[in-house]
């Protein structure tokens, strides 16, 4: 029998600090209650040789150089030689080397626009430069508790694994407002530390909890029936507001957790970035990206010591100045308290009306590179927000003065302040006047303020009192699941949906089965939509039309439905089981009605579609079809058994193979449809029968040719529905197989027109093998290029263009060469649209640390309007490489941008509309879409463009 755990450890994974508390339970407690909570000091590099444990881990990592590791100079108690190291000195040193410390990674586990699983940090790592994922590098955090954990137990009761951290009942703490894809992708991270009997707890409730541990014997002196407790949590990445109501009963008192607020990033390292924009602008120079990085760590360091010691009342704030001298020019100026005062009231804690809410514009300043935090910095008017929207939920409970300006608004009689940003006095005050501004009315009222005494630790001690009370000691807080979840119902309009699991629900309740049946495919990949809200309320099994202004919408949930020993597609009758497990994550199954199978169904998260069996593709096909589509599935599969003969072999079962130049217009024929309006699960159940016969290119050239047109045509942009990831494995099968007829001029163009197509489903290093590909071929090579086809060179050089995760550098090497094509021929339309896609301002899909630097576009557009002919075409380019897009590391000068605008409106290539993201910044139009991808994209695809987010191109299935 394994052996109960001895100690109850609670964690507090923070995207600036990481803080461990624990219980030993063999300590005796006051009956009812749980044994001393006690806070673990964590050893860890405070520089180079040095070791010092310390009650805070820093979240971050730093991936030291070759030089610093064979020095000894990393090296842990535990591990000589690490690649990586977590803590104070990853912090201090990152702060130098921008491309080798990973930072807010718990930021980037809750960004769905990107690939949480792919190594993507650091985000400046140069190519060749160590990377990891945003679950990695959080698994990495927790590795280090366990490790430095399990150093110090061992050196009191060596070779005992009852003492090993991994051993031990964890709680691991996580916004309230993170979705359920950003628990199960934290689950995950636990589970690479080696974690097994783990627990999720929201981090409002743990501060909470540590309250309650503190003033555990009185708190009937503090609270009183049916007030509300306003849980203020706002951290170095992250708000996170909740409402605890109290009920009391007799002599005892209880506690329910009745509202969480929507997921806001932003919190303290706003305030660095607001800050460190104040002192550039005060240095009047262009920062680049690294000296910004810097700013924003000397600002932060500045802001500490201004706002926690007295006597202090301005710093110095030094940055390496430009240039490639061996000794800097230094950059200098000041940051005074008045200005990190004025930055806290003014700028992020204003007393704003209880009407004003937060505003959806674009901001200046206050966002970096990547991660798309809050528009308006206000945290006020977030915080208004949610008391409105806490009161409409709960109908608008409160007393009478819960009505202001006419609109609802539930009122806090007591307020928990918790997290880094809130330790400065002053920001308390001001949250706290705030309030008082939009309830007071004269009575003189003010809510009442509940401390915890040590504030960066609470978070772990509540984590561990928590633990405690799962023990059977303690208080509970009643709380459950933070958000109702709905499934998707086909719906002709709006959202239509089914409650699978209400809000306040339970951990380890299971729900029956719904009545809802559902009809799908077996052996073949099954998608559903799953939607959330916190303010929605719902018994399980209801159906309801939601607002999409109130609901959050996840990643799919999939599975595969393997049945039967044949494997042979059938439809079947399912319906919906639900969970919410004791680990505090949503579980959904699907289970037949008619057998005794059920399948799991799980987010489709890139990596894991990407894990599928490779050879899916050729038993099944993984797109469910007509649906969406106004083409019946009869003529679909009309259409489909056309590709068949086509590139069949010739055998009894196809007896008259169809010609391949005959192939499109036949299935328009057959479709009703030109190919130009086939919708995205046309065209991509087109792609599934492609792959299915790709070995047919191979039957003559124009069979390849054909099979290429209409394969790049189909897969177009290589995203965009649930299964694309799984398609483009197929793809890679096809690229390495390479072409069947090399030799034929128009097999080598439509091998890369449809590479170019699908780029944006291709990962960062196979764009790294394309463009080797191309070197070698003889396009953008470092040796003297042999004699090429110039349609081969033109397609190249569109494709190169294409490739939107080759680093900045890499694109901006590219775009000279391009410039210096170009002096030769001013006009040459597919130069001018190369040198457009490598320098666009806003990618189709790539992250914009891919981005050509800001001085570099400027250069380019200087050429260009140098040059002895402009067109239309000049025109288009200059616009993709000026664009305004409010983003100081992208955007060109105003200087530059308007003198461009002069020059080509004087030459009457462009007018005044079509130049007018020169001058400000617009959301791109379906037109620019389609003019930086080259194309059309596939019906069916909705487009969500935005000027700031990693993949501002994001497809759904309509």
């Amino acid at each position: 029998m394994k052996a109960v755990p001895r100690y109850l450890i609670g964690i507090d994974l923070g995207t600036t600090n990481c803080a461990v508390a624990y219980i030993d339970t063999i300590e005796s407690a006051n009956q009812g209650d749980v044994p001393a909570i006690r806070s673990f000091e964590v050893p860890q590099l405070t520089g180079p040789g040095e070791v010092r444990a310390l009650p805070l881990l820093p979240s971050f990592l730093y991936f030291p150089t070759g030089d610093e590791i064979s020095s000894g100079s990393v090296n842990l108690p535990w591990q000589e030689r690490p690649s990586t190291i977590i803590g104070a000195m990853a912090r201090d040193q990152g702060a130098v080397s921008l491309g080798r410390q990973v930072s807010s990674a718990k930021s980037w586990l809750c960004q769905s626009a990107i690939d949480r699983t792919a190594s993507i940090l650091p985000r400046d790592a140069d190519p060749g430069e160590p990377t990891i994922s945003p679950v990695e590098a959080s698994a990495s955090y927790l590795m280090h508790l366990r490790n430095a954990w399990n150093h110090s137990q061992r050196s009191e009761h060596p070779a005992d694994p009852q003492q090993l951290f991994e051993n031990q009942e964890i709680v691991l703490t996580v916004p309230a407002s993170f979705d359920e894809e950003a628990r199960e992708l934290t689950v995950e991270a636990a589970r690479q530390a080696g974690f097994e009997n783990l627990t999720l707890l929201e981090e409002p409730l743990a501060a909470f909890y540590a309250w309650i541990a503190r003033n555990r014997s009185v708190l009937s002196g503090h609270l009183q029936s049916g007030e509300l407790v306003l849980i203020c949590d706002i951290g170095g990445g992250t708000s996170d507001f909740s409402l605890v109501r109290t009920h009391t009963q007799e002599d005892n008192i209880e506690f329910e957790r009745i509202a969480i607020g929507e997921h806001l990033l932003l919190g303290g390292e706003n305030l660095d970035l607001a800050l460190a924009l104040r002192i550039e602008e005060k240095l009047n120079a262009k920062l680049s990206l690294r000296q910004r990085h810097a700013l924003r760590v000397v600002c932060a360091a500045a802001k500490e010591h201004l706002l926690s010691e007295e006597g202090i009342d301005r710093l110095p704030i030094s940055i390496l100045g430009g240039g490639r001298s061996v000794v800097g020019k230094m950059l200098s100026s000041e940051l005074s308290r008045d200005e990190v005062t004025e930055a806290i009231t003014m700028g992020f804690l204003p007393l704003t009306a209880p009407d004003e809410m937060p505003r959806r514009a674009h901001a200046l300043g206050l966002k970096e590179i990547g991660l798309p935090y809050a528009t308006d910095p206000a945290i006020t008017k977030h915080l208004a927000m949610f008391l409105k929207q806490a009161a409409l939920t709960m109908g608008g409970i409160g007393d009478p003065h819960a009505r202001v300006d006419r609109q609802p608004m539930l009122k806090p009689d007591a307020v928990l302040f918790n997290g880094g940003f809130c330790l400065p006095a002053i920001v308390r005050e001001r949250i706290t006047e705030a309030i008082v501004y939009w309830f007071n009315h004269g009575s003189g009222w003010r809510p009442k303020i509940l401390t915890n005494e040590a504030m960066s630790s609470a978070v772990a001690l509540g984590a561990a009192y928590y633990a405690g009370v799962r023990r059977g000691a303690g208080l509970r807080v009643k709380a459950g699941s933070a958000s109702s979840y709905y499934i998707g119902l086909r719906s002709e309009h709006g959202i239509k949906a089914v409650c699978v699991l209400p809000s306040g629900t339970n951990e380890g309740t299971t729900f029956p089965l719904l009545d809802q049946e559902f009809a799908v495919l077996a052996n073949r990949p099954v998608s559903f939509h799953l939607y959330s809200s916190p303010f929605r309320h719902h018994a399980h099994g209801t159906i309801v039309e939601l607002d999409s202004n109130e609901i959050h919408r996840h990643a799919p949930l999939g599975t595969l439905l393997r049945y039967g020993k044949k494997l042979n597609q059938m439809e079947l009758a399912v319906r919906l089981s639900a969970s919410f497990t004791e680990l505090g994550t949503l579980e959904l199954w699907c289970e037949s009605v008619n057998s005794p199978h059920r399948w799991r169904l799980q987010f489709e998260l890139r990596q894991r579609a990407s894990e599928a069996d490779p050879g899916e593709f050729n038993r099944r096909p993984p797109t469910t079809i007509g649906h969406a589509s106004v083409i019946s599935d009869p003529l679909l599969n009309s259409a489909r058994r056309l590709i068949e003969r086509t590139f069949g072999e010739t055998r009894p079962s196809i007896p008259d193979l169809v010609d391949p130049a005959s192939l499109v217009g036949d299935l328009e024929s057959v479709t009703g449809q030109k190919r130009e309006s086939w919708s995205l699960l046309t065209v991509r159940w087109f792609c599934d029968g492609l792959l299915q016969v790709a070995e047919g290119r191979r039957l003559s050239p124009r069979h390849e040719v054909r099979w290429l047109n209409l394969f790049g045509f189909c897969m177009r942009p290589g995203f965009g529905d649930h299964q694309d990831v799984l398609r483009m494995k197929g793809a890679r099968r096809i690229y390495q197989a390479g072409l069947a007829f090399p030799q034929d001029l128009q097999c080598q163009v439509d091998w890369l027109v449809a590479w170019r197509r699908i780029a944006g489903g291709l990962s960062s290093t196979h764009q790294q093998e394309l463009r080797h590909y191309l070197e070698n071929l003889g396009i953008a090579g470092k040796k003297i290029p042999k004699r090429l086809n110039s349609q081969v060179e033109h397609e190249g050089w569109r494709l190169l263009a294409s490739l939107e995760h080759l680093p900045g550098r890499t694109r901006a090497a590219l775009g000279s060469e391009l410039l210096r094509k170009l002096k030769r021929d001013p006009s040459h339309s597919a130069w001018l649209w190369s040198l457009a896609r490598l320098g666009v301002r806003i990618p189709l899909y790539g992250p914009l640390n891919c981005v050509v630097p800001a001085e570099i576009a400027a250069g380019w557009i200087a050429s260009l309007l140098d040059s002895s002919k402009l067109t239309h075409e000049t025109a288009a380019a200059v616009v993709q490489l000026g664009r305004r897009v409010d983003d100081r590391a992208r955007d060109i000068s105003q200087e530059v941008t308007s003198s461009a605008a002069s020059k080509l409106k004087s030459a009457a290539v462009a007018d005044d509309a079509f130049l007018r993201p020169l001058r400000e910044c617009m959301v791109p139009t379906h037109s620019d879409v389609v003019r930086t991808l080259g194309e059309p994209l596939p019906r069916g695809m909705e487009l969500e463009s935005t000027t700031k987010c990693l993949s501002p191109v994001v497809a759904l299935i309509s």
